[in-house]
């Protein structure tokens, strides 16, 4: 017993450590709030987003014609142990080289600035990253313009994510309620995490990523393309995809893509099971299903048993609604 009380001791005197910061020499800012801000939904976050930057979704907007995008996503604890999590190394992992750090504090809270340059098809781009919250709740702002820079994007990217103005009394909305349409998971065990950008991610445990034998996953992502595609199209869109996994194809694998509806939506799908550069059997699950100038990609991921994924998967999106 008496070890036990002195781990928890301990661990709440680390906790307590933490939260009062990681460097002391953080530049201070004030923000105050006006008509200029955007609360972004979902979030317990206002910004003041560059003038030429209109809604993609929920916590994500853009400039279009520029490939500009600000986009925020929640992460689980402390600000200040999340601020060891996107150090250096892990960044690079990530493909994010990182050129520089900065600590501030705004409007009280602890909050790290990092820019870097990440590739992305052969294409470089200027990455701001900014992570800001407190010891019970954090949140990543990330902004990104292509390479050479055109008009001070950076600047104003940059500028928009030091205007952040974090209010932990503040109500955020649902995530389901970010979406424009919406799905059903009962009776399908999995649990939705929170999105990034276009995407929404659920898991069999609700971690991300999973922390069960299984690691199954399934995502839902949409794309607005601006036009209607032919058949052949979707086709060649649905077999593009599934070819960019890492997997060492089962010969018995088909990758011929086969028509599918739902109830709302039709297109096609691909299942087969392939080996990781880790040797091990992962079933992959891809839908894709088009609705106008929009489409859904649904990928699921398991190690699992491949029959049931399959009617698990399957069900999640014949459930698709408006």
């Amino acid at each position: 017993m008496k070890r036990i009380f002195v781990v928890i001791l301990l661990t709440f005197a680390s906790v307590i450590a933490v939260c009062q910061g990681i460097n002391s020499k953080a530049i201070e800012i004030t923000n105050v709030d006006s008509d200029d801000y955007t609360t972004i939904e979902t979030t317990k976050l206002r910004l003041k987003l560059p003038k030429t930057f209109t809604r993609r979704n929920a916590t994500t907007y853009e400039n279009m014609l520029a490939e500009s995008y600000i986009s925020v996503q929640p992460l689980d604890g402390d600000v200040n142990r999340n601020f060891y999590t996107f150090d250096k190394k892990s960044m690079f992992q990530a493909g994010i080289v990182v050129m520089k750090e900065t600590f501030f504090k705004i409007n009280g809270f602890e909050a790290m600035m990092i820019d870097g340059d990440q590739y992305i098809n052969d294409k470089e781009f200027a990455v701001s990253i900014l992570i800001i919250g407190n010891c019970t709740e954090t949140f990543l702002i990330m902004g990104s313009t292509p390479k050479p820079i055109q008009n001070n994007m950076n600047i104003e990217i940059t500028n928009s994510l030091l205007s952040v103005i974090f209010d932990p009394k503040m109500e955020a909305k649902p995530i389901s309620e970010s979406f424009s349409y919406k799905v059903n998971l009962e009776g399908t065990g999995l649990i939705e995490v929170s999105p990034m950008g276009d995407t929404r991610t659920f898991t069999d445990d609700g971690n991300l990523p999973s922390k069960t034998d299984d690691m199954t996953s399934l995502t839902i992502h949409e794309t607005r393309s601006g036009i209607q595609f032919t058949e052949d199209q979707k086709k060649d869109v649905c077999t593009h995809r599934i070819k960019l996994y890492p997997l060492t194809w089962d010969e018995k694998s088909d990758l011929t893509p086969h028509k599918y509806s739902t109830r709302k939506l039709s297109g096609y799908e691909i299942y087969a099971s392939g080996v990781s550069k880790f040797l091990k059997t992962e079933f992959i699950y891809q839908l894709v299903l088009f609705d106008k100038d929009r489409y859904f990609v649904i990928t699921g991921v398991t190690y699992g048993d491949e029959t049931k994924s399959l009617e698990m998967f399957r069900k999640v999106a014949n459930s698709i609604d408006f």
